[in-house]
This record gives structure tokens, C-alpha cells and sequence, in this order.
């Protein structure tokens, strides 16, 4: 597997394993792409303030969202079909955010049910 070091090396990687099809799937957006490119642009935006010779040893980087608390600033957003890219699909993202202890968020496109992802992480956030 290549060294990722950013999104960009995710897709990239994605773009090259995965089948035409699935890939044109994942890299397009809805109608004429526009909330695409806003999103895209947006992140293009964020910056990373590095704070040099900083005490690390005692981090938390805990927060709440809607009132759960979650392991880490970072959630899975609603991803549609995603057995199209792997046979576990949404259980995967599910087994994944349960073990980190955040929150998925399941698409109305998902290719597994409510009750699957809630069964391949019982104790995940529901």
C-alpha cells in the first residue's frame, strides 16, 4: 500500500483500485457538481496553526456532539454505497467508528439496513 499523507493520496489511490465505474461513482457530485466544488473549496480554506515545543504527553481530544460525547473532533458523514468499494461496506465504517469512539452517520443510499450496521456495532452510537 503507498504512504498516504493527505486525502489527496487517499483518492489517488482509491481512483487507481478501484473499478471505472465505482470510481466515476465516488468522484462525482449531484446536477452540475456545485455543492462539490464548494466543498472542496472550503477545505481548501481550513489551515493547521502549528504550536511548536508544546506539551503533548497529557492530550484529550475528547468533545460532545448533539450531547455524546466522542473520542475525537471527527465524525463519519453519510457515504452512499459503499459496498460498491468494499463487501462490508457501511458495517466496516460502523465497526470503525465504534472502535474509535465516534459517530457514523448512515446514508439513505447505504447498501446495508439500519438493522446490519446497528448489529456489526452494538455498542457504537445509535
Amino acid at each position: 500500500m503507498a504512504k498516504m499523507i493527505c486525502i489527496d493520496d487517499m483518492e489517488k489511490y482509491a481512483l487507481q483500485h478501484l473499478s471505472k465505474a465505482t470510481a466515476d461513482y465516488y468522484k462525482s457530485g449531484a446536477n452540475e457538481e456545485q455543492t462539490l466544488r464548494e466543498n472542496r473549496s472550503a477545505f481548501e480554506r481550513l489551515r493547521i496553526r502549528p504550536r511548536f515545543l508544546c506539551d503533548v504527553s497529557n492530550r484529550d481530544l475528547k468533545t460532545t456532539v448533539l450531547g455524546t460525547t466522542v473520542s475525537l473532533p471527527i465524525c463519519a458523514s453519510p457515504s452512499a454505497m459503499q459496498k460498491m468499494a468494499h463487501p462490508m461496506g457501511e458495517l466496516a465504517t460502523a465497526k470503525a467508528c465504534e472502535s474509535v469512539g465516534t459517530i457514523m452517520t448512515l446514508s439513505t443510499i447505504s447498501t446495508s439496513s439500519l438493522e446490519e450496521v446497528a448489529n456489526a456495532a452494538p455498542n457504537g452510537v445509535k
